[in-house]
């Protein structure tokens, strides 16, 4: 006879669908849909005030309100990846002050952002969403008020 598997009961208050009560004496279901992804681990930041904000501070700051607006973990952790490429290139405790519009250009033009490994050309998509997670994260340091303006430059040509 096949051994049975065990599911871990979850508390009453866990339970979101009413047709998935669970109960004490009844294993919780289990969920489809495959495996989690891993959020990004990031350090601890500092508080940050305006004038003050590092890139790993908006980073962290836009991937938690990223987090808080529902945002599904494999969103987040692929923002993460992508943010983690711009802090490698750009310096992580950077002031985004001292992160100037040319700069940011220079980074978009770059083979970090635009070539493979192999050094072959990235595809237009993966181009894009690098550059669109980047202005998206600047964008929300201004909004919230980190950055008077943020360094984002106008017009954004693919290579």
């Amino acid at each position: 006879m096949p051994k049975k598997k065990l599911a871990r009961a979850k508390p009453e208050a866990e339970t979101t669908k009413e047709t998935n009560v669970a109960t004490e004496s009844e294993p919780a279901p289990k969920k489809k849909g495959g495996r989690k992804k891993a959020v990004p681990e990031t350090t601890a930041v500092a508080p940050m005030q305006i004038g003050n904000a590092t890139l790993a501070g908006v980073a962290a700051g836009y991937l938690a309100h990223m987090e808080e607006a529902g945002k599904s973990s494999g969103t987040i952790a692929s923002y993460g990846m992508e943010l983690k490429t711009a802090m490698n290139e750009l310096g992580a405790e950077t002031p985004v002050t001292e992160i100037t519009i040319d700069r940011v250009q220079m980074f978009f033009d770059s083979p970090r952002v635009t070539k493979l490994r192999s050094g072959k050309a990235k595809a237009k998509p993966s181009i894009d969403k690098t550059r669109r997670v980047l202005r998206l994260a600047l964008a929300w340091a201004q909004k919230s008020g980190l950055v008077e303006r943020a360094p984002i430059p106008e017009t954004v040509e693919a290579s």
